[in-house]
């Protein structure tokens, strides 16, 4: 257990020190943060607009996310001969392809933890379609500039990664930001305000349907780290996204072509990840609450799917080559 955490560890540090991680996600919080402006362009559909725009920018940013963190932990340390020096310890191929998928999922889970308190606070900036929050919006991307402070004085102090020191204080920042943000404006708005839904959105609604995102990211860097046993970055990239692709209409048209509760309809579907169940716009644009049981059984089949494309990743990595650059 011992060596899996430190590996997982590593793994998810690895992943963190990454400059395109840190790009990857600053230029989401970038779009994220943006995304009032562009409410001017509806009509009082500016909650829906910043929930839906930020929701899919997670969801996009996180499966090339999950595709880079795969090959710079797995594809590179299979070519550049790394792995070879862990096998001559005690360590088996399966603890090494569980502790890196666990590492994955680590540095996965920060990265959308920060973009889902980024829709928050988006949202929360976006209280007026004409007059976006400028406090909130200072703040917001001041978080940024103060997280990339940090990170610049971590690196000039102990020569420690900029882009850990940065990414770890951006997970503080925000959801902290979001949180008080969100007491702040609970307790100054009247109960005319809390009822229009076009300016206020209750968190017991929106949480739910954004801790959704996690479950299809972290199956997205399950799927990923499998590929990584056996392909590299480009082709990785193409193969998640003809599944994500696929995922996205297969479930209509199986159920079109076969019936809905057919048993081929239920195997096609069974094959490639219905990313429609982790999609919760439509609940948040009606203003339904998701019940416990639907994200219970939502959490089963992310554990399951997530479990089944471990051991494809294990079967991979039994007979694949090893540091082949180094032949």
């Amino acid at each position: 257990m011992f060596t899996f955490f430190r590996l997982s560890m590593n793994a998810c540090r690895e992943c963190l020190r990454e400059p395109v991680y840190y790009l990857m996600l600053v230029a989401a919080l970038i779009m994220i943060g943006l995304f009032p402006y562009f409410a001017m362009f509806v009509f009082r559909q500016q909650i829906r607009l910043v929930c839906d725009s930020s929701m899919a920018t997670t969801l996009l940013f996180g499966l090339f996310a999950a595709v880079l963190c795969s090959a710079r932990t797995i594809s590179r340390e299979m070519k550049n001969g790394t792995v070879l020096l862990l096998m001559s310890k005690p360590v088996s191929r399966f603890a090494f392809v569980i502790s890196k998928v666990g590492g994955i999922l680590a540095s996965l889970t920060i990265f959308v933890l920060v973009c889902n308190s980024a829709t928050w606070l988006s949202i929360l900036i976006a209280k007026d379609q004409f007059r976006p929050s400028t406090p909130l919006l200072i703040c917001y991307f001041g978080a940024i500039c103060l997280a990339a402070l940090f990170g610049g004085i971590r690196n000039f102090i102990s020569q420690k990664s900029f882009s850990s020191g940065a990414v770890v204080a951006m997970a503080v920042l925000f959801p902290v930001i979001s949180l008080i943000a969100q007491i702040i404006r609970s307790r100054t708005m009247s109960d005319v305000m809390k009822a229009d839904p076009e300016s206020f959105i209750d968190p017991g609604v929106l949480l739910p349907a954004l801790c959704m995102l996690f479950f299809a990211v972290w199956i997205m860097g399950v799927i990923s780290s499998a590929l990584a046993t056996r392909m590299e970055i480009v082709g990785n990239l193409m193969v998640c996204l003809i599944l994500f692709l696929i995922g996205m209409v297969l479930h209509y048209f199986a159920a079109a072509a076969f019936g809905t509760g057919s048993v081929i309809a239920l195997l096609c579907t069974s094959l490639v990840p219905n990313w429609q169940l982790f999609w919760m716009a439509d609940a948040l644009s009606n203003r339904v609450v998701i019940p416990v049981s639907y994200f219970a059984w939502t959490l089963v089949y992310s554990v399951l799917y997530a479990a089944a494309w471990t051991g494809w990743a294990f079967f991979l990595f039994q007979d694949s080559e090893l540091a082949r650059d180094t032949r």
